[in-house]
């Protein structure tokens, strides 16, 4: 199946839901941590509805076509019976297109009641009477009502900034994904992650490339030793490529790179920027949900500043390097499994034997 056509096909999954407004639990998010909550809490006898703003995993898509997943399928992958696990085995890395598919797929599966196109604008209430105010694609704001709420809209509404002059001018680029189409440029990466590692070996053939990155010449080593395993390069031996490393940028204006190095500052002009550092949560949500404050308890991942919300995934960021499941979904995962917890402490709260 081509990119192309497999794209068409998870885009054309729409979940069948009916007309109800109350729910034991609403799923705010359906990225891989807001599908797993969905599941736990439906198979305990709950009452369920997860609402997306646009399409299932909507952060998956904004990476780059053929990207690959470097983490291990037994932490992506939710279903033990998933087709890519089954074929390829537990330490397959995945491309991007192939992990949309497979939690598409997860979810028509397993009959997730999903509304896509549908964003949450505010919540009001308190425990065991939430109002959720939602708005659909065409402008209309309908409302939902629930018992307690999970939180599962990851991090990637917002891109980090590095505070520097010029980091917000046109020529500035916070994701990597259509890339195709660049060519004789002078193109600066911006960060010391897969994303900018990818996004190099992919332009550098037909682009001149500057990698500024805080990490040292080892670490970026081995990075680069590990990232080979997709594009077939080995090790570090990239072309038209220069990498600073324990460096930073310290401006961007006038499309030309500051550069604090460790031999003193360099100047670089460049034509495009890839500023990638990072993204955090839609700010102005949490501040209005949350006054900002995403504490929760460390055994029933409740908001400790409002008590019937909970909080999943990269939301629980003191547990972010862990991105275990759960061991009924996936047995050989041995990482943080808080939807474990969630499950547990709903079973609790709704007293319900679960399945």
């Amino acid at each position: 199946m081509t990119v192309a056509a497999s794209m068409e096909r998870t885009s054309a999954y729409q979940p069948t839901v009916d007309d109800r407004t109350h729910y034991d639990v609403i799923v705010v998010g359906c990225g891989g941590w807001g599908l797993a909550a969905l599941k736990v809490l439906s198979d305990i006898g709950l009452r369920v509805l997860g609402i997306e703003r646009k399409e299932i995993c909507n952060n998956l898509r904004h990476y780059m076509k053929n990207m690959l997943m470097h983490s291990y399928l037994s932490y992506m992958v939710l279903d033990p019976e998933d087709p890519i696990l089954a074929r390829e085995g537990n330490e397959y890395h995945p491309r991007v297109e192939e992990l949309i598919q497979s939690y598409s797929d997860f979810a028509q599966k397993f009959n997730l009641p999903i509304k896509t196109h549908h964003e949450l604008v505010d919540i009001e209430g308190a425990k065991d009477d939430f109002l959720l105010s939602v708005r659909d694609r065409e402008g209309r704001t309908s409302r939902l009502k629930a018992k307690r709420v999970v939180l599962a809209t990851g991090s990637y509404d917002e891109p980090n900034l590095a505070g520097i002059p010029g980091e917000l001018n046109g020529s500035v680029q916070h994701y990597f994904h259509e890339w195709e189409h660049i060519s004789d440029q002078r193109v600066l990466f911006m960060g010391g992650g897969f994303s900018s590692a990818d996004g190099i070996v992919a332009l550098c053939p037909r682009n001149t490339i500057l990698w500024v990155v805080r990490k040292s010449k080892d670490a970026v080593d081995e990075m680069l030793h590990l990232q080979k395993t997709k594009w077939g390069q080995h090790d570090a031996r990239l072309v038209n490529t220069e990498i600073l490393t324990e460096s930073q940028v310290v401006s961007l204006e006038n499309n030309t790179a500051v550069v604090q190095t460790p031999d003193g500052q360099k100047t670089w002009n460049y034509d495009l920027c890839y500023m990638l550092i990072g993204h955090r949560p839609a700010q102005d949500l949490y501040t209005r949900l949350l006054n900002g404050n995403l504490e929760f308890d460390e055994e029933t991942f409740e908001s400790c500043e409002r008590p019937g919300l909970y909080l999943v995934g990269a939301l629980a960021k003191k547990h972010l390097e862990h991105i275990g499941l759960t061991h009924n979904l996936c047995p050989d995962n041995e990482g943080v499994r808080y939807i474990d917890n969630i499950r547990s402490a709903m079973m609790q709260e709704f007293n319900c034997s679960g399945q």
